[in-house]
């Protein structure tokens, strides 16, 4: 037995003297053991009070039928209106400036064009050739009453002016299609200077909102001179999620609020829900028709949209039971949503979720979940600061 023991205990001495092998290799696999995790936050003591970190726990609970999304302001195409000219033409003068508001027909700019030199210049000779047969007409016909001419010339005759008349009037439709008015082709005369110039003017009223156009510059037909915009009414388009879809009708009632005017409420209605869900976000695109007389929301604008179902009960929406937490809890990250979980006192884990509908302050889950666990309700803009330092490795903990 002795000497078993002095060799095991040689044995041992041989491959580690010091023990030292032992100690590398256990610490190792202690720091494997706990590798950093990004989504994970401590705070110490001191910063937890500093914080003044407060939770609440994930219930079921009842939620209206209102629906709370979020949507973006746009133009309302049917009030968009791209201004370009009839003929090719060279910019002679521009009227219209970036912003200007202006009235239906009103002038923007004036091109010189050579097509309508010509289109003028032919209505006049089909005009006077016109006055020529009817004179001609009026005179055979009162020599054939006089027994002068015969009747073979008055049916010559008026087979010239009904040839005239249809140039005449083909020649004044044409100056019709080119943008002229009637009384601007009455006053036509051959003595008439810049007989070439054509005004370019607004289908609709409204606002200057993007001008492309310099003085002697050669445009044609394909050229957008100027976009017009009426921005008394606006378009906002939302997502709503396929298990709301039901409650959701058109002519339905909507309240939008913007960051810019956090006091005002503007109202509206539900115009369009397409027919297509989209297939990754499981949402259907609806828009929102909303007044906007003094222009105060303008498109690219971030809106907070608030539909009730006139349908439900009272007129308020049926209420529905669903996993919810408080609305202070969801934070935006990117383009999803997180909540911070409290895993131990001064310990938070960063949460992705799917939420839906927000409604009496709080807000649905949908996936990310469960029912018990307990949420920051507020100091979680200050672990959502520390998780994104730690995910760019700037720091672990404090």
């Amino acid at each position: 037995m002795l000497v078993v023991t002095l060799c095991l205990v040689a044995s041992c001495s041989k491959k580690d003297p010091t023990g030292k092998h032992a100690q590398d290799k256990g610490a190792a696999e202690s720091r494997g053991a706990h590798k950093p995790d990004d989504d994970l936050v401590d705070l110490s003591p001191q910063a937890l009070t500093q914080a003044k970190i407060r939770t609440a726990t994930v219930t079921r609970r009842a939620l209206s039928g209102v629906i709370q999304t979020t949507g973006e302001v746009a133009f309302d195409q049917d009030r968009v209106a791209h201004v370009s000219p009839r003929v090719p033409g060279r910019v002679f003068r521009v009227r219209a400036k970036l912003g200007d508001h202006i009235k239906t027909g009103q002038t923007l700019a004036i091109l010189d064009s050579i097509e309508l030199g010509r289109a003028k210049a032919d209505y006049l000779r089909a005009r006077a050739q016109l006055q020529l047969a009817r004179q001609n007409l009026k005179r055979e016909e009162q020599l054939l009453k006089e027994k002068i001419t015969s009747g073979r010339d008055v049916i010559t005759t008026r087979a010239a002016h009904q040839k005239a008349l249809a140039d005449y009037r083909a020649a004044r439709q044409r100056l019709r299609l080119l943008g002229l008015y009637s009384r601007q082709i009455d006053r036509m005369r051959y003595d008439r200077t810049r007989s070439a110039l054509l005004s370019v003017r607004s289908a609709i009223a409204g606002r200057v909102i993007k001008k492309h156009i310099t003085l002697g510059e050669l445009v044609t037909p394909k050229s957008n001179l100027f976009t017009v915009a009426d921005l008394s009414r606006v378009w906002i388009w939302i997502d709503v999620y396929e298990r709301d879809l039901a409650s959701v009708h058109v002519n339905d009632g909507v309240e939008v609020r913007v960051k810019t005017y956090p006091k005002r409420v503007f109202s509206g209605h539900v115009s369009y829900i397409a027919d297509q869900i989209d297939r990754h976000t499981r949402a259907v695109r609806a828009r929102v028709d909303v007044k906007n007389g003094d222009g105060a929301l303008k498109p690219g604008m971030f809106a907070k949209v608030r539909l009730i179902d006139p349908h439900g009960a009272g007129g308020h929406g049926k209420r529905r039971q669903v996993l919810a937490v408080p609305a202070a809890a969801v934070q935006r990250a990117g383009k999803g949503r997180v909540v911070f979980v409290e895993v131990a006192k001064g310990r938070y884990r960063r949460t992705r979720v799917v939420v839906g509908i927000e409604a009496d302050g709080f807000v649905e889950i949908r996936s990310g979940l469960k029912r018990g666990q307990r949420v920051v309700t507020k100091g979680a803009f200050i672990l959502k600061s520390e998780a994104s330092k730690r995910s760019m490795g700037q720091g672990h903990g404090h």
